[in-house]
């Protein structure tokens, strides 16, 4: 599933930037979303197969998720940083970042609030919190609001790298997710009805259909994580089915096509059927790719393109960077061969470091 999780992380890079020869493929709540369900059913498998027996244990499969998150983001936000220093040097203040923000609320914040932010901005925890709140411009102190766009300023405004609000909700799921993964099948149905009947009740009964809620609610963002689940358990219950080789490769076909030209079909509705052909083609797909090793290497950059594509674009337009092609295409382009590099000199060395520990961890005693 390689191919289609970098597809995904391209979705956020030009919903955040133009489209690329007139495509916007999913866009950037649905490929979050949708990244949602690929994470559950992958925790659901390595839950099951792989931390089992003496790697079972909580401590290692949640101490490996932040050896996967961490280090990757941690370069990335000292880069942003650094780069924004750099932009205060280079243009002579007069190049507004996020370091202005901080020198103009920080003597108004307590210390309850500076921690808050500095704690999300370090480990990623309350990342997805931050949307709920803004600033008081007074007083610098936090208040609740419905809306963040609303709220001048909004407290997403002081996160060095904001796209990063999503793996505050996916370590809410790391976090709880050993606990529900082994969990009888109609159980993990009935959370995941109160989760959709949440996000019924919010967008209907509270009239809360909009961003953040829509999208950026643990609570209903659980759903999704639940679906990637069951798509396991009907991976293990079709296991060996004779035909799911084919199935796979038309449902590869297809949702490729679909994510390709999303942004093309006009159909509000669209994105449903979108979900539920993802939901149901995603065992076979697993089946049919898991043996790919290229596949699996384009997929590898998935983290690391999204992680630091905003700090390319922030680059690209603060020092007025030719765009060939278009901003997406540009963003694009640099921010894969960023995450090359970052794959390479970062993730594979940690990654090799996980390894180890669950192998280790197996053969000890």
């Amino acid at each position: 599933m390689g191919l289609l999780r970098v597809l995904l992380a391209i979705s956020v890079v030009i919903a955040h930037s133009s489209p690329i020869m007139g495509l916007s493929l999913v866009g950037g709540r649905i490929a979050v979303q949708t990244f949602y369900i690929i994470s559950g059913f992958y925790m659901a498998l390595i839950l099951s197969e792989k931390y089992v027996g003496k790697n079972g244990r909580y401590s290692l499969f949640l101490s490996n998720r932040l050896l996967r998150l961490y280090p990757v983001y941690w370069v990335v936000l000292i880069g942003t940083i650094a780069l924004f220093f750099f932009l205060g040097w280079y243009t002579d203040g007069a190049y507004g970042t996020k370091l202005d923000l901080y020198r103009e609320y920080l003597g108004k914040m307590g210390i309850g609030e500076f921690l808050f932010l500095l704690v999300s901005n370090v480990v990623l925890f309350f990342q997805d919190a931050v949307m709920f709140f803004g600033v008081n411009p007074e007083t610098g102190g936090l208040y609740f609001t419905r809306n963040f766009l609303s709220a001048e300023p909004g407290l997403y405004e002081f996160l060095f790298l904001p796209q990063a609000w999503t793996l505050g909700i996916e370590l809410l799921f790391y976090v709880i997710a050993p606990f529900i993964i082994r969990r009888k099948t109609w159980v993990i149905l009935i959370i995941a009805g109160l989760s959709l009947g949440l996000r019924g009740y919010l967008y209907f009964g509270l009239d809360l259909n909009h961003d953040p809620w829509t999208h950026r609610f643990f609570p209903t963002e659980l759903f999704f994580f639940l679906l990637g689940i069951l798509g396991y358990r009907m991976h293990k219950a079709l296991k060996g089915w004779e035909h799911s080789k084919r199935v796979g490769e038309i449902a590869l076909g297809l949702i490729l096509l679909l994510t390709v030209i999303f942004s093309l079909i006009s159909w509000s509705g669209f994105q449903y059927v979108y979900f539920l052909l993802f939901f149901l083609g995603l065992p076979f797909i697993f089946e049919r790719t898991k043996r790919w090793k290229w596949d699996r290497t384009i997929g590898e950059l998935s983290y690391p393109v999204y992680i630091c594509h905003l700090l390319i674009l922030e680059a690209i337009l603060a020092l007025a960077l030719p765009q060939p092609g278009g901003l997406g295409l540009v963003l694009t382009v640099l921010s894969v061969v960023a995450a090359i590099v970052l794959n390479r000199l970062i993730a594979m060395p940690i990654e090799r470091i996980r390894q180890k520990r669950v192998s280790q961890r197996a053969t000890a005693g």
